[in-house]
């Protein structure tokens, strides 16, 4: 087989893989978001899928943006000047500073989960960014129901108490003054005190 027949041939495999991976985004496209879930990977919640081949998959512990291969892949990184990375990119909550969402009108909306890395407010990163997906007025909705909550994981995350200790500390403390007036009080003796306060503070 020649240089050219070749180069035809490995254009036709990747013509094909392209269009059945164009085909499967369709479909996913397509179908409702419950539908969707059900295709996805165990654990997701919610996905959105966009017409360049990206899906953002939403857990209850962090996104997954994957970038598929597709002809729309190849139009999107010339949009945008540079390539676009095939693959996952994995932000957990707990890395995540925000969420910007702005909804589609007559040029396409965006989801962008923020991280302290920094570089994320320029419009090619909001909208070609590997932190970001794009979409069209159709999924308006839903994406802003995916954004509330993405943002209402990642505040939950910000309002725990490092190692989740410090309330039970303060509770055990609370304990322990109200039996100090207790004994003071002379309702309950010394030995008493003691033993309670030792149980309270794990000694």
């Amino acid at each position: 087989m020649g240089l050219i027949d070749k180069a035809k041939s490995k254009a036709k495999e990747i013509t094909g893989d392209l269009k059945e991976q164009e085909n499967a985004n369709k479909a996913l496209a397509n179908a409702s978001m419950e539908e969707r879930v059900k295709m996805r990977p165990e654990g997701v919640r919610y996905c959105i899928v966009n017409s360049f081949g990206k899906i953002l998959d939403v857990y209850d512990n962090k996104v997954v943006f994957t970038s598929t291969k597709s002809t729309s892949t190849v139009v999107s990184s010339l949009i945008f000047g540079d390539s676009l990375t095939q693959g996952e990119k994995t932000i957990y909550y707990k890395d995540a500073i925000g969420v910007q969402f702005k909804p589609a009108t007559i040029t396409d909306g965006y989801i962008q989960v923020e991280t302290a890395v920094g570089g994320m407010t320029s419009a090619k990163s909001h909208y070609g960014g590997e932190n970001s997906i794009q979409f069209g007025s159709k999924v308006n909705d839903e994406a802003e129901t995916v954004t509330n909550f993405i943002k209402q994981k990642i505040e939950e995350i910000k309002n725990t108490p490092v190692g989740g200790t410090v309330v039970q500390q303060s509770t055990a403390a609370d304990e322990v003054m109200k039996l100090k007036q207790l004994l003071d009080m002379g309702v309950i003796s010394q030995e008493e005190f003691d033993k309670k306060k030792n149980e309270l503070l794990g000694l």
